[in-house]
């Protein structure tokens, strides 16, 4: 199995990059990849929203930092719809993975990364994205 780097985080706010900092329970987690890593060989994201206003809205995913050059920007999601209205049931909201095989990022074990995301247009309310990265 190849080794995994994992980060999360919260937008909560529209048209802004935000930097995912966060490693499941982890109170101060390491944004520095394995000493191992040449390239990010395939990449995971997903997102998920809680549409407090009607409208759209496309997440684009920054990888950057002193570990990866150039920077990267990726489209990783799209959604929108209506807001909930008091008293109605919501409707499940849902996206799909987003996966980019073969991705070829290269990186420079044991330096530190920063990966960002940003909600554009509308602010569909607070927004979880998590980033899933694999080895070369």
């Amino acid at each position: 199995m190849p080794d995994t780097f994992l980060i999360e985080g919260d937008i909560t706010a529209a048209d802004t990059f935000t930097a995912l900092t966060t490693r499941g329970s982890e109170t101060t987690p390491s944004l520095q990849i394995p000493t191992s890593w040449t390239s990010i060989a395939r990449l995971v994201a997903f997102v998920s929203y809680d549409q407090v206003a009607a409208g759209s809205a496309i997440f684009i995913l920054r990888i950057g930092g002193k570990a990866v050059k150039p920077e990267q920007d990726i489209v990783i999601a799209g959604g929108g719809g209506a807001a909930v209205q008091a008293g109605s049931d919501a409707a499940p909201l849902i996206t799909e993975a987003f996966t980019l095989e073969e991705a070829a990022i290269e990186v420079s074990g044991g330096d530190t990364i920063r990966i960002e995301a940003a909600m554009t247009d509308t602010d569909l309310g607070t927004a979880r994205v998590v980033v899933l990265l694999y080895s070369g």
